[in-house]
């Protein structure tokens, strides 16, 4: 086995890079894990492989990888994942929550190519597997008949570290102080430990080589996200003077009668609907993973690998919110200027930019209230896989056994408390596009701040419980053929077994009489936080504490008429499906010239049938029905890749393919949750649809590539997908128990396609002098274009052309890298260019989509080795304060700032 030296610290940037397709990149056929595999060393070499790799591979695939425990500098699988071509991510909670591959999020996941998953979901979420724990990431954007079916997108397979694939006695660690600076409010930074180990060893004995590895990660992690809103543009309009008063033009409104006899021009306009979330917790995630191989000879390899993943968190979800729209006097008002953002399905209807909305003689109206949705989660995950390959001299056979266990608790509860006779004042657009309000009652100007303003309203409590279970057996046997046309045949089978099951319950109450006491006075002193607040909300506020609601419930049960205790499981609720999933694929390499030009290939073909049974209640409306169905479906997936070899430095990677994705049991649980009306916001559910069918794409990729003498390359991809039902959500109002609610359920949509560019290259820079000669750069730059059939009505065949959601036209990456005389660093700029994040919300909503602009975010690394077993490792993300920031159609009516953290990290990486 060749190796290259490499610097502990220059290991932590390879997971980073943004144009190379890999980093320590295997073969994506039969050389992953092919113990002959070069092991890479350094940043140069580890580079010049991937190089290597790109150019010899039959399949599109991109890989990231580290050597030692804890060497990625990016925090989260999601953030090492962004720094590949084609690849968008978004952020929830400070986190990276979702992965974009050309556009589309239909990403399956596989430990070392088997199925993994989280709760009921057919998806890993990424930020449950620790990226400290990883040895690499493969992203495979186009298919192959041996690959596992099930993501449109592409297949991510996750390497963990073996202990054969280590030289002997490995001792490897991590100890790093995470520092977190919140953005959007007053809170203050904090730091938090994160640390990780790894030991391992191999022996020669009688029997053969054997090896054992442990590792092992912590993560301790506060976060604080601030979120400044407005809600959808909608609600009855306004009537402004031009003096500046206004009245909502509503039979809601006491004085309507009274404004209108007052007669003059008034002009029509919408209020906004303002309010902010200080989101923060505290998240603990664990993981252990353990193997075990032994090598008898040549010819015979079995492995045994075992990991868990645990998350345990408490977070708060605290709410400032202000309904001015549905106040029903203003003063003061500003709208903003006529344009054609007014021209909406309603009329003509300008913005309000500013006003003053003042209280009722009741002192309700406008509804100003804090509310706090209290959570407490867990999750479990545990892989186990044993497995065995044989070769012997062209042929070669593998067998695996895979067993995965996963469940997800979640525990909510709710409750609201109101500011009586609170005049706001407004901002509903300023001069960055967004806006905000502050309010205050007679003669107490910070009232929002003061628990003592507060009256109780309503309680709301909710559980679920998730789970899934999976036994896989895949068996791969290959022939290796005499030099000719064809050089290899491979076939294989894979069976499943998968079993989906969810429950919960949720519920509410009003205080006992619709009596409205002040919480602190029936509940103590330690009932309401005083939280550091959101820019443009007029500083901190009282809310109900989270650890007040979370340890006190029978308590606060107890005040509301409730038995102590969680909610009874609801029947209604209850849903379960179990599948059986059956492939097997008939593969060929080939080979051939024409001329002095090279080509080589794989094609073949994978049958997928998968046998459902699920039993859940759908509702509808009033009407409830129980599911108890049975279904079959097969797939054929063809799929033909060539790598064509024009000259020396010339090359082209060819490929087209059938892929398909189910969906996931979420998705296909019929259970519907609702949240039932209140006082500053109409009611709103969702629910599952049971007669989701897979979602199919076929797909076509052309690359021309360029590779420069000594190291570096330049790249330009197209890709194009055609997709057939592509999911997408749908709001409809329905009447259930006399009350009007909103419930979005996913459906099937039309025909599709997306397609685009990749352009990417990478250069170090050895012919500069002396300390430059260390500096290196990768860039990445994807242009897509992508639409879908949307369905005008549920499960309609009445379409409209629509764009398709979450798909940024441009993404870019960018790094400078640097490694010399014992430092190391890299500086990375990523950009993700505006995109439509959903469409018409239930016909309620003005403009008919919402867009979210383009963020620029950027990171850097620095690292020094202080000797071969001690380096130091400084790290930074969102330098630039990048934030998500959203409006509804135009600018004119903003919806969200989410301020995402600047995050810093000092700490130690050793290796015995």
């Amino acid at each position: 086995m060749q190796q290259f030296k490499r610097t502990p610290v220059a290991a932590a940037l390879l997971g980073v890079l943004t144009g190379a397709p890999a980093w320590a990149q295997q073969q994506p056929a039969d050389a992953i894990n092919d113990t002959n595999t070069v092991v890479v060393s350094g940043i140069r070499q580890s580079v010049r492989k991937a190089e290597d790799i790109k150019r010899t591979a039959d399949q599109v695939v991109d890989s990231i990888n580290a050597e030692d425990i804890g060497k990625f500098p990016d925090r989260s699988v999601g953030e090492a994942l962004q720094r590949i071509p084609g690849v968008q991510v978004s952020r929830n909670a400070g986190e990276v929550t979702d992965v974009l591959i050309r556009g589309l999020p239909d990403l399956a996941t596989t430990i070392n190519g088997n199925e993994i998953f989280t709760g009921d979901g057919r998806r890993l979420s990424y930020q449950d597997l620790r990226i400290e724990g990883v040895a690499g990431l493969d992203m495979y954007k186009s298919a192959t008949a041996n690959q596992q079916e099930g993501g449109i997108a592409g297949v991510m397979d996750v390497r963990l570290r073996k202990p054969l694939d280590l030289k002997g006695f490995t001792a490897s660690g991590f100890v790093d102080g995470v520092n977190l600076h919140p953005r959007g409010s007053g809170a203050d930074s904090h730091t938090d430990p994160q640390l990780g180990g790894l030991v391992s060893n191999r022996w020669k004995t009688a029997h053969g080589d054997v090896g054992v590895l442990l590792d092992g990660t912590y993560v301790k992690d506060r976060f604080v996200n601030p979120v400044q809103w407005f809600a959808e543009p909608g609600g009855a309009s306004w009537q402004v003077r031009p003096d500046g008063s206004a009245y909502r033009n509503d039979p809601g409104n006491p004085n309507l009668a009274a404004e209108q006899a007052k007669g003059g021009a008034t002009t029509t306009a919408v209020m906004p609907f303002p309010g902010g979330v200080y989101n923060s917790g505290k998240r603990e995630r664990e993981q252990l993973h353990g193997a075990l191989q032994w090598r008898p000879s040549d010819k015979l390899e079995v492995d045994s690998q075992a990991i868990y993943m645990g998350y345990r968190g408490r977070s708060a979800e605290d709410y400032l919110f202000a309904v001015a729209r549905d106040g029903n006097k203003a003063t003061n008002v500003v709208l903003v200027p006529d344009g054609p953002y007014c021209n909406t399905s309603r009329g003509h209807v300008c913005p309000i930019a500013s006003a003053d909305v003042l209280p009722d003689a009741d002192g309700v109206a406008p509804y100003t209230a804090s509310s706090t949705q209290a959570h407490q989660q867990k999750t479990d995950t545990m892989y186990g896989s044993i497995g065995a390959k044989y070769k012997n001299g062209p042929w070669q056979a593998t067998t695996d056994l895979a067993l995965t266990y996963s469940k997800a608790v979640d525990d909510r509860i709710i409750i609201d408390q109101s500011v009586p006779f609170a005049t706001l004042h407004v901002i509903g657009l300023d001069g960055d596009g967004h806006g905000g309000f502050s309010g205050s009652t007679p003669g107490h100007p910070n009232a929002l701040s003061d628990p003592s303003q507060y009256v109780l309203r309503g309680f709301f409590q909710s559980w679920s419980e998730s789970s899934g279970r999976q036994t896989q057996w895949r068996n791969d046997v290959s022939y290796r053929l005499a030099p000719g046309l064809i050089e290899k045949l491979s076939a294989g089978f894979r069976l499943s077994s998968r079993d989906a099951e969810y429950h919960g319950a949720e519920g509410g109450a009003d205080t006992p009489g619709g009596v409205r006491p002040v919480p602190v006075g029936v509940f103590g002193s330690s009932f309401d936080d005083v939280v550091p607040g959101v820019e443009r909300l007029g500083g901190a506020f009282a809310t109900p504490s989270t650890n007040f609601l979370l340890d006190n419930r029978d308590q606060v049960r107890q005040y509301y008429g409730l038995p102590a205790g969680r909610l009874p499981d609801d029947p209604n609720r209850l849903f379960k499906q179990t599948e059986k999933n059956y492939s097997v694929y008939g593969m060929a390499n080939y080979a051939f010239d024409v001329g002095s030009v090279s080509v080589s290939g794989v094609g073949g073909v994978r049958v997928s049938r998968l046998d459902r049974d699920l039993t859940g209640n759908n509702r509808i409306g009033n009407t409830i029905s129980t599911i108890n169905s049975s279904s079959s479906h097969t797939d054929v997936l063809p799929s033909i890749g060539a790598k064509i070899d024009w000259n020396a430095d010339w090359m082209s990677h060819v490929g087209w393919g059938k892929t398909v994705t189910r969906p996931d049991f979420a998705s296909l649980n019929p259970a519907l949750s609702l949240t039932p009306p209140s006082i500053n916001r109409p009611g709103y559910g969702s629910a599952g649809n049971p007669d989701l069918k897979p979602v199919e794409s076929k797909s076509f990729d052309l690359t021309l590539e360029r590779y420069f003498d000594n190291n570096g390359y330049a790249s330009l991809a197209y890709f194009d997908r055609r997709i057939d039902g592509y999911l997408q959500p749908f709001s409809q109002v329905e009447n259930i128990d006399g009350l009007d609610y909103t419930v979005t359920r996913p459906q099937n949509a039309g025909k599709g396609k997306l397609h685009g560019y990749e352009l990417s290259a990478q250069k170090f820079m050895d012919f500069l002098p002396g300390a430059l000669a260390g500096l290196g750069v990768q860039a990445n730059y994807t242009w897509i274009r992508g639409s879908t059939e949307t369905a005008n009505t549920r499960n309609g065949s009445d379409y409209t052309v629509t764009p398709l959601t979450n798909v940024a036209k441009r993404n870019a990456n960018l790094a400078l890298i640097y490694e010399k005389f014992g430092f190391s660093g890299r500086l990375a700029f990523t950009r993700r260019d505006r995109y439509v994040e959903s469409l018409n919300n239930g016909g309620i909503q003005l403009p008919p989509t919402n867009v979210v602009r383009a963020r620029n975010q950027v990171d850097l690394s620095v690292g020094y080795e202080i000797n071969p077993q001690l380096s130091l490792q400084f790290n930074a993300w969102n330098l630039s304060h990048a934030a998500y920031e959203s409006y509804s159609g135009y600018e004119q009516f903003p919806r969200d700032i989410r301020y995402d953290p600047a995050v810093y990290s000092l700490g130690l990486r050793f290796k015995l």
